[in-house]
């Protein structure tokens, strides 16, 4: 079983390939809002957990669409207002159908999904910008009260992060980290310094600072982010022309993207509604606004079809067995032969695969008592089956459950008389059917016991490391996903998220639609790699060495002028902490853009803000897709008209690499071909290339095919 299992692995690895390589605090919205699907889950809990009898929960579940219900509530804050309503409106529709009792609680739901869709905006973008316009929502001094208000806040996550830490819970250096004696000298003065405080909040922050995702850390950063905003702001006497600047800068960024909605202008209105949000200005406006841009901006999906194309995995394993029956002993030696497939489960609440296992086991049986030993033969038909499910937490199990189907013949018996053996013989006629049953119980638990450990044993390395490298690092930094959303069916797994943060927007569009039948696809929004590479890349820096290095991990061909070694001239880019890799998605064109804050060549060093980008037409072709880059690489350094002598020869170096970096021309043939169990399926044929309206598709059908993309 050991060996057997390192193939189901194959199987969930394929999973999360698929998931989490396209993988922020909550933001924070109006109390109503929060407030009003608070009620709708409080309300909708109450009503079922009153029943006393399944055939009445099934007929609420069913009569209030409980599973659209969960589906919104799963959804919170990123749910769509059509889709609350057009549930609020069945049950309108529904509830007097039911008794007294029922319709009582189920008005309850009604009513809070009422509020949470007068919680919403009903203006449109342009609306809003006309109420900007007129009249601009006015300026509201930070309080004493609100002050004291996060000042309580923090010292009840500082007691609750400090307990924590007393426990022994972390074992770095936390006061050291966090520059405790800092941020200690500061809360003690009247008026602190938010400026100093910082550098005590950017300890909170940090993907390998281990420990630093457990919510009492988090928690603290929060109430100290809120308490310095409050703070600054009620201390500063520039705040009011601040925030009137801001408004003036919102009508122009909201004019920019309503006139010409690209990357960049959707860019710079996320920069001033975080700014708003900072200030604790505008609060009604920044919701208005977000709403529009809170659409999930990744979605992925993976077809049945796809999975079960992979070749079943062989099971082929000998057991020597010793054990005791109703004080017999028994020696023997068990050899189970089958086969491994994977099937998707219907889930709505997470992506689920089911582990399957079906099998036959041989064994030869051997059993001694009183002179008398008797061989029998055994054969076992089995399924064993284990659920393996993955939403924003990571990946979670179910314990195996297993069905065993035993027959037994008597192989021989030798016994020191005929009459000795002929007793044997009738006790096992009489306990065959019984002891059938022993054995198949025996097999259930045996097959059941080692799925659940050596599954989890070697999924391992998977959950490990989607929990050490994808979510902990990201909740490190302050930049998980808002929203993880998973579900399955019988067809298909789906994944979205919603990548956000507070000066960030999300989509403002649903993705393009699926053919029918699509086995994978991507649809990227170009605002999930603008705002998750601020998160992962602002102020990284990229040397040349680790360039190649990644693009070798990938098989990428290294071009000549980025190679590395013996009289090859070093070079480095700190990305920018915004926007350090952008992309837009429009017109059936591609554009990728790289912006630096700090470029080394040699010894040389300019530390100006650097864009280079590169545009690709995008083109299906019968044999896959093609990007046709537009030109040469566009190396521009930012707000300069004029440059000098050493910014001209950083320039003629960049533009050097990158357009060696930016193919004039990729082409892909063939399809993208599959590893390890799926390799002789066929490749994944292009199906579908969108680039447009600030999505990117690419969806693939299983097929026959030569080269790769």
């Amino acid at each position: 079983m050991q060996h057997c299992l390192k193939n189901i692995v194959a199987g969930i690895s394929l999973l999360a390939v698929l998931t989490s390589l396209f993988v922020s605090n909550p933001i924070v919205v109006a109390d109503d809002l929060t407030d009003a699907i608070e009620q709708v889950t409080q309300s909708s809990e109450a009503l079922l957990s009153a029943q006393k009898k399944e055939k009445a929960i099934e007929a609420i579940r069913g009569g209030l669409k409980y599973d659209a219900l969960e589906s919104l509530l799963r959804q919170g804050v990123t749910a769509k207002k059509s889709d609350i309503a057009k549930l609020r409106d069945h049950y309108i529709e529904t509830i007097p159908e039911f008794n007294k009792k029922t319709r009582l609680s189920a008005e309850q739901i009604r009513q809070a999904l009422e509020q949470w869709v007068q919680s919403l905006p009903s203006q449109d973008l342009k609306q809003i910008l006309e109420q900007l316009k007129k009249q601009p929502p006015a300026f509201t001094p930070i309080t004493d009260g609100q002050v004291t208000n996060a000042r309580t806040a923090l010292d009840a996550s500082l007691a609750n992060m400090t307990a924590f830490l007393n426990a022994g819970e972390v074992a770095f250096d936390w006061k050291e980290q966090l520059q405790w004696g800092l941020l200690q000298e500061e809360l003690a003065k009247e008026k602190p310094n938010p400026a100093r405080m910082q550098a005590s909040l950017n300890g909170f922050y940090g993907a390998e600072m281990v420990g630093l995702e457990s919510p009492e850390f988090t928690n603290v950063r929060t109430a100290l982010r809120a308490y310095m905003n409050a703070t600054f702001f009620k201390n500063n006497p520039n705040s009011k022309a601040m925030y009137e600047a801001q408004i003036g800068n919102l009508i122009t960024a909201l004019e920019n993207y309503t006139d010409h909605a690209n990357n960049d202008t959707a860019w710079q209105v996320g920069r001033i509604i975080g700014w708003l949000d900072r200030a604790g200005q505008a609060s009604e406006i920044q919701q208005q606004i977000r709403y529009h841009f809170y659409q999930p901006n990744i979605y992925v999906h993976v077809s049945q079809n796809l999975i079960s194309a992979g070749e079943l995995m062989e099971v082929d394993e000998t057991e020597q067995l010793k054990m005791t029956v109703k004080g017999l002993d028994v020696v023997g030696e068990a050899r189970l032969r089958g086969q491994i497939s994977f099937q998707i489960a219907e889930s709505q609440e997470k992506a689920t695969l089911r582990v399957i296992l079906d099998g036959t086991a041989i064994s030869r049986n051997v059993a001694e008592k009183s002179g008398v030993t008797v061989v029998t033969r055994g054969t076992t038909t089995l399924q064993a089956t284990k659920l393996v499910s993955f939403d924003g937490d990571g990946f979670t199990t179910e314990p195996a459950q297993a069905e065993a189907t035993t027959k037994l013949e008597l192989d021989s018996i030798d016994g020191p008389s005929s009459t000795h053996e002929s007793i044997a013989k009738s006790k096992f006629i009489k306990m065959r059917s019984q002891n059938e049953k022993d054995a198949s119980a025996v097999a259930v638990e045996s097959v059941t016991t080692k799925m659940d450990s050596q599954v989890l044993e070697l999924l391992a390395n998977v959950i490990d490391g989607y929990q050490d490298k994808v979510r902990n690092p990201l909740i490190r930094r302050g930049g998980f996903p808002v929203n993880v959303n998973s579900t399955s069916t019988q067809d298909y797994i789906r994944l979205n998220m919603l990548q956000t943060g507070r000066y960030q927007l999300a989509s403002p569009t649903d993705p393009p639609a699926l053919n029918k039948g699509t086995d994978v696809a991507l649809r990227l929004h170009e605002s999930f790699v603008r705002n998750f590479t601020e998160v992962v890349l602002g102020g990284v820096e990229l040397t040349d060495e680790k360039l190649v290095e990644h693009m070798t991990d990938l098989g990428a061909e290294i071009p000549e002028e980025l190679k590395t070694g013996k009289g090859k001239k070093s070079w480095a880019i700190t990305f920018s902490n915004t926007q350090p890799i952008s992309v837009s998605f429009r017109d059936n064109q591609l554009e990728i853009a790289i912006q630096g804050r700090q470029f080394r060549d040699g010894a040389k060093v300019i530390n100006d803000k650097i864009r280079i980008a590169a545009t690709y037409n995008v083109l299906k072709t019968d044999e896959g897709m093609q990007l046709v880059r537009e030109g040469d690489v566009d190396v521009r350094f930012v707000g300069k008209t004029s440059l000098t002598v050493g910014q001209v020869a950083m320039k003629t170096v960049m533009s050097k690499k990158f357009n060696a970096f930016f193919k004039d021309d990729i082409v892909g043939k063939g399809g993208i071909a599959l590893p390890g169990n799926w390799a002789s399926a066929g490749n994944l044929i292009l199906q579908q290339i969108v680039s447009d309206n600030g999505w990117l598709m690419l969806s693939y059908n299983l097929g026959k095919g030569g080269s790769t993309e």
